[in-house]
């Protein structure tokens, strides 16, 4: 008889190791480990030239990827060993600590580049609004796991909500493209909880319009989307390094490290990194890479649909649209089909906030997947 996940307690004993080794996605482990394992060989190739323009050791970059990796390891882990319960509460908490720190970046957030999305702490800097993607998802899909409950709390008005507040925050750093990312996902969330398509077709239309102002209202928005079509605008330096980046590196690429264009792309260890894949492991490697995301996403949907427990059917949909909208969005500005917008490679880029966001994310994915949660058969 299968062992119901919510009952679960695990222990950190050989025998509790091995029931979870036995129980955990293996297929998803592997490919959360891939993506990491390779987001430090990337950061190795372009650590060097970023560091001499900053006059760092050239490895620091690279270093301090792998420093970060080792919380964001334990903590998907952590929660792959946990119970529903566990996780649903650990997303709640997390959520309403990252609305505190977006509140708190608008007061004495560190500026950059124009935006102001980050909390200067000691030895590193926090970007609140990668952690609350994750904990919005855990949060939301809990309130509409309530809905059809009796004597419940308006679920879906509270997740709504809770969108509204995460979106205004997110947007007033001004970060849209996070905005339009949080917005997307939690969609996805509210149309597999039942929602009618009327909500979906009116929340399709009100992103439209809202694309439409902030192209009409922000000289940043538009900006962004002519870098789309001419590439020899003042600003347009990053993207015909990227353009340069991929075309340089063909089939096979030029060899690991042998990248030349990746030297000239600023971002290139974060906003870009899939455009040094290009250049030094060429189209075979970018297409291995857009392989496995497929894979997360596809094995995440088709999980989710055999889980009987409401929340963890909606938050393993939502965690698996956040991963693939991510890279989506990614890899789609390295190829010119989407507009420039500072978004991480989930895993891979580099960046202790995206790192440690995406280990919450895929530790929630590994955990309410679990071979020991009750499925429909």
């Amino acid at each position: 008889m299968t062992t119901l996940l919510f009952e679960h307690k695990p222990r950190l004993t050989w025998s509790g190791v091995r029931h979870w080794w036995e129980v955990v996605d293996r297929p998803l482990l592997v490919c959360a480990f891939f993506l990491i394992a390779l987001g430090i060989v990337l950061n190795f190739a372009t650590s060097p030239a970023l560091a001499s323009r900053h006059g760092l050791d050239p490895f620091h970059f690279v270093l301090r990827q792998a420093i970060f990796a080792v919380p964001a390891i334990l903590l998907m882990l952590a929660l792959s060993m946990a119970s529903p319960k566990v996780i649903r509460r650990f997303g709640v908490l997390l959520f309403c600590v990252t609305i505190a720190l977006l509140m708190l970046v608008l007061l004495i957030g560190s500026a950059r580049n124009g935006a102001t999305r980050w909390l200067s702490l000691v030895f590193f800097s926090l970007q609140p609004s990668e952690l609350a993607k994750p904990a919005l998802v855990a949060a939301s899909a809990w309130m509409l796991s309530l809905r059809d409950e009796p004597h419940a709390p308006p679920g879906a008005m509270i997740a709504a909500l809770c969108l509204a507040l995460t979106a205004f925050l997110v947007a007033m750093q001004p970060d849209y493209s996070q905005t339009a990312l949080i917005c997307a996902v939690w969609g996805v969330v509210f149309f597999l909880s039942g929602a009618s398509i009327v909500w979906a077709v009116s929340g399709g239309l009100l992103a439209v319009g809202g694309g439409a102002i902030a192209y009409a209202t922000s000289p940043y928005v538009a900006e962004r989307l002519r870098l789309m079509f001419d590439l020899e605008s003042s600003s347009g330096y990053q993207m015909r390094k990227t353009v340069a980046a991929i075309r340089e590196g063909g089939l096979w690429g030029t060899g690991p490290g042998e990248g030349v264009e990746k030297m000239g792309l600023p971002d290139a260890h974060s906003d870009f990194i899939i455009a040094v894949a290009a250049e030094e492991y060429g189209l075979i490697m970018t297409l291995v890479i857009i392989a496995v995301f497929a894979f997360i996403v596809a094995r995440g949907f088709l999980l989710a649909a055999e889980l009987k427990s409401v929340f963890a059917r909606l938050a393993v949909s939502g965690i698996a649209a956040l991963i693939g909208f991510q890279a989506f969005i990614h890899i789609g500005v390295s190829a010119r089909a989407l507009p420039p917008t500072g978004m991480t490679l989930p895993l891979v880029s580099y960046g202790g906030s995206s790192l440690m966001a995406m280990g919450v994310a895929f530790g929630m994915l590994l955990g309410l997947t679990r071979m020991d949660m009750e499925r429909l058969r």
